[in-house]
């Protein structure tokens, strides 16, 4: 029974608040699209919640998420590869994203690249906003 105890406390002690974003603390997450030679739309995932439908060029998308650690997927049409990365995401922090597609031969695929602020705000002020877009992630 103490064993059972002990093993219990670690358990609860040891898990780092950051995954379990417990104390509510969230942040924002800014993701966008510049104009790319081909006009493919992707299918964006944040935490298993989907964003967008129809994530497209010259677009941008603004999120209330929790702070910590996000899975973000994207995945399209017929000759898109699935992709999956990871950000982190600091309390009252805003974190640029910006869209890059890498084509290939038979496939393309979206990434996200982390920019900063000021060269983020300047590029944005030539997308237009995702009106179908979810606006929070829990």
């Amino acid at each position: 029974m103490k064993n059972a105890l002990m093993v219990g406390l670690w358990m609860v002690f040891a898990t780092p608040n950051k995954e379990l974003n417990e104390s509510g603390e969230r942040g924002t997450l800014v993701l966008y699209r510049r104009k790319d030679y081909f006009s493919s739309d992707f299918t964006l995932k944040i935490n298993n919640q989907q964003v967008s439908q129809k994530f497209s060029n010259n677009e941008f998308i603004r999120l209330d998420v929790p702070a910590g650690r996000l899975k973000i997927e994207t995945e399209g049409g017929f000759i898109t590869e699935k992709q999956s990365m990871a950000f982190s995401v600091a309390p009252n922090e805003t974190v640029y994203l910006k869209g890059i597609v890498d084509y290939d031969y038979l496939s393309n695929a979206l990434y996200f690249k982390r920019i900063d602020d000021e060269s983020a705000t300047r590029e944005i002020t030539k997308t237009k906003l995702d009106e179908t877009a979810l606006r929070r992630i829990e």
